[in-house]
């Protein structure tokens, strides 16, 4: 299975637009968003990938809005974490607001991997036998490079790709 992520989107719609462009074009299967939305419309723009699924950032104020949106492009909005398996695979989704609570559940060893965001700065390594992927941000701003990344969970390969 494929799985797109991409997190700290902030509106940038056409970063979005060029993601969703390279999730088709790779075949992937769902895209996880480790929050940061901002409004509804970053939302709809990631209409056209088979399936959304995303958790919630300290900036995605607008719930009703945001629910209301996940819903026309028939995506899932899962709240603040969300825990769920994968061909097999144990995930948590967490944007990482909480330094403490994101560490916590990185060192908890119940996940084989977890997705975060927050940051804005790619991660790639493992804690113990946790894998810890953070796709960066997909605005690009604060000098860092807008970057998505594609996990694939048959072989576990991780590809960063800049926007």
């Amino acid at each position: 299975m494929k799985i797109g992520l991409i997190s700290d989107t902030h509106d940038k719609i056409q970063n979005i637009r060029k993601a969703v462009r390279i999730f088709n074009d790779k075949h992937v299967d769902l895209v996880i968003h480790a929050g940061d939305f901002v409004n509804p419309i970053a939302v709809e723009s990631l209409a056209g990938v088979k399936l959304v699924v995303g958790v919630l950032g300290n900036n995605d104020t607008d719930l009703a809005g945001l629910i209301s949106t996940f819903d026309k492009i028939h995506g899932e909005l899962k709240g603040e974490i969300f825990e769920t398996v994968y061909d097999g695979l144990k995930f948590a989704i967490y944007h990482g607001t909480n330094l403490a609570k994101r560490e916590q559940i990185i060192k908890s060893g119940k996940y084989d991997v977890i997705i975060y965001g927050h940051t804005h700065r790619k991660d790639n390594r493992f804690i113990g036998t946790t894998r810890v992927i953070n796709p960066g941000t997909a605005k690009g701003f604060f000098g860092l490079f807008a970057t998505i990344a594609v996990f694939d969970t048959s072989s576990r390969k991780l590809e960063f790709i800049n926007l």
